[in-house]
């Protein structure tokens, strides 16, 4: 069993983790969707700031039209997702880098809301996911996976 479909089987408390291993994205997506979860990818390649960001999840995760582009849009459309109904959810971020270290302040931001959401969905008993992967010499300070 590799680390994600141990993720899906509850062997991880869910939160943001910082995903060390090799697996393929594709080995991802596979793992989260055959558990009946969703699974959401972020290429970091294209994030360079906060809207670059916001406007990538809102894409990846369907954002209603009524999102606002700001933090406090993203932090209620994160803890609702009611339009996107499962039993589990894994957004892969890979490439954290390229934010975090241009946007230091954003990036903090945007983890602490992620943090926020992980904790309000565990406690509804819907767990979420958020792995970020990095593409350069960079420490997120995140609890490894």
């Amino acid at each position: 069993m590799n680390k994600i479909e141990l993720l899906t089987a509850g062997a991880y408390q869910p939160g943001v983790y910082q995903l060390l291993s090799a697996i393929a994205t594709a080995e991802i997506q596979t793992a989260v969707e055959n558990a009946g979860w969703r699974f959401g990818h972020l290429d970091g390649r294209a994030i360079q700031s906060k809207a670059d960001f916001l406007t990538a999840v809102a894409a990846v995760l369907h954002f209603p039209p009524y999102f606002g582009h700001n933090w406090d849009a993203f932090e209620e459309c994160i803890q609702d997702l009611s339009w996107l109904s499962a039993p589990g959810y894994v957004l892969l971020y890979e490439g954290v880098a390229h934010f975090a270290q241009q946007q230091p302040a954003e990036w903090r931001t945007a983890r602490a809301i992620l943090t926020a959401a992980a904790a309000q969905w565990r406690a509804e008993g819907r767990p979420i996911y958020f792995l970020v992967r990095e593409a350069a010499d960079f420490r997120s300070h995140l609890e490894w996976l």
